[in-house]
């Protein structure tokens, strides 16, 4: 079951007390593989790069969340309750190695689509560099 999908998300990221919003919409594609959903949408036009960035996130039945980006950035995040993970993003102009907290991580997913609501904080060095929350919808395309 993989489905063409209508895919709403809204990223607030706090930094030094100052938050920043940013929403946008994308068609992309929703389904189950290997027991975990997944959203997977292209996020080139928003990073304002050349080339392609998609973005997957799998939604595993304990609720941890692994948010991968393939192309001109390259960065595998993992997002569990209570849990610091370490990640390597890349970009063009380098590599950085970050600590990923999450602090929520709620998915009310169902074949249909639904919802999926991320609170984590990234920081370097142990030093904290953001708060992060992440709302994503999912919509069938009618």
């Amino acid at each position: 079951m993989i489905k063409d999908v209508i895919i709403d998300i809204k990223t607030e990221q706090t930094v030094d007390g100052n938050t920043d919003t940013i929403q946008f919409t994308t068609d992309g594609r929703f389904g189950i593989k290997d027991g975990s959903f997944f959203i997977s949408y292209d996020e080139s036009r928003l990073l304002e790069v050349d080339g392609e960035v998609k973005t997957t996130v799998f939604i595993k039945p304990d609720n941890s969340v692994v948010m991968q980006r393939n192309g001109a950035y390259n960065s595998r995040m993992v997002i569990e309750k209570g849990v610091r993970s370490n990640c390597f993003y890349s970009t063009p102009m380098g590599q950085l190695s970050l600590g990923i907290f999450g602090e929520k991580v709620m998915s009310s997913l169902t074949e249909n689509g639904g919802n999926l609501v991320m609170n984590y904080t990234i920081d370097t060095d142990l030093k904290l560099l953001s708060r992060n929350r992440v709302n994503i919808t999912v919509k069938e395309v009618n």
